[in-house]
């Protein structure tokens, strides 16, 4: 990176950087300054005029260039679809890029709903720059009663773990009323995205993009493609027609579960309303390409609940070029499927007839009963507005011929008709280090559901309250990992002190902890070691298999596969699965296997993957579901010690419980005193 020394320092230590004085120049070119006095913002409490705006970062990276300080103003609130705004203006693609659209009205897909918002939008304003660019955010909560932290998902976070946006972990959750200014470097490029990391607020709209480009120069497929525009990011997401509030922990009699009603394709839809047959008229998402021209997307499941998400484009074949900001050796596929916090970038090349096209989206696995779908629209240059052919259905759909991540995960051969994640091959070198025979740990995670169902006594009893969801066949519900419903921390350890004690493990568990037992379920990791997690679906679900994200990696997948009877699994099957892929380690079978930071593991099924621990911190891996994290399916990476961190900036927030011994306060409870004053 081509910073000052003293100067990088002062960014990484300074929590109030609009205090700073910069040198002048450093961050490139301004020709567009901001306005600091504009009537829709208010940038100048907070800016330094070398600064730059969301679309000065939005640029073509340059090898010659200086990083840049990208700063965004994101506002979060509550606010609604169909509202007022919406009689005034009608948003358009080039919305997003904006930190201060022009445009409030949400229309999301025509029904009217309260939702959250990040500056009136949806998705957020899309975050996009250029490899070592300093992004600065000031989150401004303005949610009543509510408190927030954004997580950068996809973002390593390497010598910035204050900012990863875990609250209780890495932070304190920001509180109503206040700011919190994340701060850190785009390091590793890729396609990534930020979501709300407290409590349910990602599904109420509370997610955005975030793009970090490279020059071509430094990217291994730039021969691939020739265009690369800031709007053809594709970020599919559920939708819900209340408030994630309303299911959790979730009715018994109506409409009991957490499957969504809907699927938006950058926030925009339609929707059919079943009890009318009535379909409401708001607009489709449509992506413009030039024909004969090769265009790189990126694609980003920010879905909430357990639906995997199945994505074709009509007539056109998909050139998969990364999967989680990882850049992989190109292989053609017709359909995607992703879980919730899966990216994909593909090359699509406009080889057909100028024309406009169907781009569909399936939510699959579980929710197939209630058959959630989307469509958007894909148009040449110069074609007509809408498609020829008939708008697809969910029960006719669109051709899916060869489909990458299926949910059968069979995935030890190569087949015709599908690819799996561990199937791809990396471009970059794999440290020999990293596939040795035997890792410095291996940890295995057996996951499953604790049920209430024989034991109602047990979650209605009085005095206790444990936490449960209800899910979609009215079972009462919470989760375990090896054996552990996860609690966070009472203070976040990356800045507070608390002991080995306060933190748990299977060989570590409190006493009288009950059944489940909670607690800050917790790994302790050397750093630089290497690192081999298992993790399993010890009691399996129908149709149901579980997306587990890791903060502050990218890790190899070695191994995905499934027990195709379906049956639970033993510890005696999970040590025969761990045997054959030692056969595969020692003869040397995994060659450049790709990397990954979010892994589905399938029902009935397991995943096998490894990662060198050269990134000291507090990294929380978890279920991607949000109903899930709610109850219990985590687990911290504690890797190194803490004089392996960076100081903890100055002024950074503390939080605690507050329990002080009771003893009288007021004068008029002293003895001797019998009046009020």
């Amino acid at each position: 990176m081509l910073l000052h020394g003293a100067f990088l320092v002062h960014l990484a230590l300074t929590c109030n950087l609009a205090s700073a004085r910069y040198h002048h120049g450093h961050s490139g070119n301004h020709e567009n300054k901001i306005d600091f006095n504009g009537p829709d913002n208010d940038y100048g409490k907070y800016l330094e005029p070398n600064f730059s705006t969301p679309e000065e970062c939005a640029r073509a990276c340059r090898d010659d260039e200086m990083p840049r300080y990208c700063y965004y103003q994101f506002i979060l609130e509550y606010y609604a679809t169909m509202s007022r705004a919406c009689e005034l203006c009608k948003p358009n693609n080039t919305n997003q890029i904006s930190n201060v659209p022009q445009c409030q009205c949400i229309e999301a897909d025509g029904f009217e709903r309260g939702m959250l918002s990040i500056n009136r939008m949806l998705p957020g304003p899309s975050i996009q720059v250029c490899q070592d660019d300093i992004i600065v955010v000031d989150v401004r909560n303005n949610i009543e009663g509510m408190e927030v932290a954004l997580h950068w998902h996809g973002i390593w976070q390497q010598d910035y773990q204050y900012y990863d946006g875990v609250p209780f972990l890495t932070q304190c959750p920001i509180t109503s009323g206040t700011t919190f200014r994340y701060q850190f470097t785009a390091s590793n490029p890729g396609t990534h995205f930020y979501h709300s990391h407290a409590g349910l607020q990602k599904i109420d709209g509370q997610y955005g993009s975030l793009i970090v480009r490279q020059p071509p120069s430094a990217d291994p497929h730039t021969l691939l493609y020739e265009m690369d525009l800031l709007t053809h990011v594709i970020l599919l997401s559920d939708w819900m027609h209340e408030m994630s509030s309303e299911r959790f922990p979730g009715r018994v009699k109506n409409n009991p579960g957490q499957v969504p009603e809907n699927v938006l394709i950058n926030g925009k839809g339609r929707w059919k309303d079943p009890t009318t047959n009535k379909t409401t008229s708001v607009q489709l998402e449509t992506f413009v390409v030039q024909a004969g021209k090769k265009h790189r997307f990126r694609m980003i499941n920010a879905f909430s609940s357990v639906c995997p998400a199945q994505m074709t484009i009509e007539g056109h074949s998909l050139t998969l070029i990364a999967q989680d900001g990882e850049s992989v050796e190109p292989v053609s596929v017709d359909t995607i499927v992703s879980s919730s916090g899966e990216r994909v970038d593909f090359v699509l090349d406009a080889n057909q007839a100028v024309g406009t096209y169907w781009i569909q989206v399936r939510a699959i696995g579980e929710c197939i009963r209630f058959s959630p779908s989307q469509v958007a629209i894909l148009k040449y240059t110069g074609g007509p507005g809408s498609p020829k052919t008939l708008r697809p259905s969910y029960l006719v759909g669109l051709k899916q011929g060869v489909v990458y991540n299926p949910l059968d995960a069979k995935c030890d051969l190569p087949r015709p008709n599908a690819v799996c994640p561990n199937q791809l091959k990396s471009l970059a070198p794999v440290a020999p280090e990293v596939l040795k025979a035997q890792p410095d740990h291996r940890i295995i995670l057996p996951y499953r559901f604790h049920s209430y169902n024989n034991s109602v006594h047990n979650l209605f009893k009085p005095g206790s309250y444990p936490r449960f969801l209800v899910a979609a066949d009215a079972d009462h519900l919470t989760s375990l990992v090896d054996g552990i419903s996860f609690v966070f921390p009472q203070v976040p350890p990356l800045s507070q002190s608390i002991t080995q004690s306060d933190t748990c493990n299977r060989i570590n568990l409190p006493r009288n902890c009950g059944i489940p037992c909670e607690c800050p379920h917790t790994h302790h990791i050397k750093k630089g070691s290497v690192v081999e997690v298992v993790i399993y679906d010890e009691v399996s679900q129908p149709m149901l298999g579980h997306p587990f994200h890791l903060h502050g990696y990218s890790f190899k997948i070695l191994k995905i596969g499934r027990f195709a009877d379906g049956r639970n699994i033993s510890q005696s099957d999970i040590a025969e699965v761990i045997h054959k892929h030692q056969m595969m380690l020692d003869s040397a079978q995994y060659p450049r296997p790709a990397g990954k930071d979010t892994v589905t593991v399938p029902q009935a099924g397991y995943v096998i993957f490894r990662f060198k621990a050269d990134n000291p911190g507090w990294w929380l891996l978890h279920c991607h579901f949000l109903y899930h994290i709610s109850i219990g399916m985590n687990a911290i990476f504690h890797v190194g010690e803490k004089t392996d961190l960076p100081p903890v900036p100055p002024m950074f927030p503390t939080c605690h419980s507050y329990t002080p011994e009771v003893r009288p306060t007021f004068p008029y409870l002293y003895r001797g005193n019998n009046s009020m004053r």
